[in-house]
């Protein structure tokens, strides 16, 4: 199995950097950069991994990822084209702008506060169209559209997307390791996996195997697969109508419909009926 790397060196002399892609399907590996990582999901829908939780995405959704903060984007098959706008700086990248303007401080204490990751929740169409400007801007145009998108997060309600953040970095070594046992529960969260099996693809006894897992994320592995297979679940509910809940409890990876409804209230704090009319699809 070839390792990716985990570190991503982004080699660009701008201060901010700007991507944008589009693809049928989108898949990343478990990685982690130094910059600070705005994202807006313009289509598509899929899950989103961060350190310690998982957390599903949808089209229009907006998040922060802090520096150095270990997280995989995957996106589910469907028929909506996966399209995502993302922004990328570093405050060095700056200089001391920050500190010497003091009309700037809004925006240094966001790197503060972006530490833990957010997800945004808003429906400011001003404030989605500046990310959707951004790529198509340059230099100072996008320097100041960058100032604005920054003021509006400060000004909007959000969530954290992580509960505790890794006492110290993940090393190159950790993370391809994270790396290779997360791109296995991608693949194979859905089938029965035994703690020998996963611990034996990173070349572990079981017993290492928890304690490297639950330091590094702060939960045990299987409080960790159930969250995945929920998540699962959630987008199975949403997008697959057609489906029985038997189903969907199958193809998320429980044996009995009984123990996916009881998880799934432990976790989501509601049933999957309710989580339905939440979100306006009963």
């Amino acid at each position: 199995m070839k390792v990716k790397p985990f570190k991503i060196l982004k080699a660009n002399p701008h201060s901010l950097v700007v991507e944008e892609y589009r693809d049928t399907i989108f898949y990343n590996q478990f990685h982690q950069h130094e910059e600070i990582q705005i994202s807006y999901i313009v289509g598509g829908h899929g899950r989103l991994i961060v350190v310690d939780s998982v957390h599903s995405y949808d089209s229009e959704d907006i998040f922060v990822l802090g520096s150095n903060t270990p997280h995989l984007f995957q996106s589910t098959e469907s028929n909506i084209p996966s399209h995502m706008i993302s922004v990328f700086f570093t405050k060095e990248g700056f200089g001391e702008i920050f500190g010497i303007i003091p009309e700037l401080s809004e925006v240094s204490t966001f790197f503060e506060t972006s530490a833990k990751g957010l997800k945004i929740r808003t429906t400011d169409i001003g404030l989605k169209q500046i990310l959707l400007d951004l790529p198509t801007t340059h230099n100072l145009q996008r320097f100041i559209l960058f100032l604005k998108l920054i003021q509006k997060l400060k000004q909007t309600e959000s969530q954290a997307l992580v509960s505790n953040l890794p006492s110290r970095l993940l090393s190159n070594a950790q993370g391809q390791r994270l790396q290779l046992i997360f791109e296995h529960l991608m693949k194979h969260f859905h089938t029965q996996i035994e703690l020998k099996q996963i611990a034996s693809i990173v070349h572990m006894t079981p017993h290492s195997f928890c304690r490297f897992f639950k330091q590094r994320t702060n939960k045990s592995f299987f409080e960790f697969l159930i969250e995945l297979r929920i998540e699962n679940a959630c987008q199975l509910l949403l997008y697959s109508p057609k489906l029985t809940k038997v189903e969907i409890s199958e193809r998320s990876g429980f044996n009995s419909l009984s123990n996916f409804n009881r998880k799934f209230k432990k976790i989501k704090k509601m049933t999957p009926s309710k989580f339905l009319q939440q979100k306006g699809r009963v």
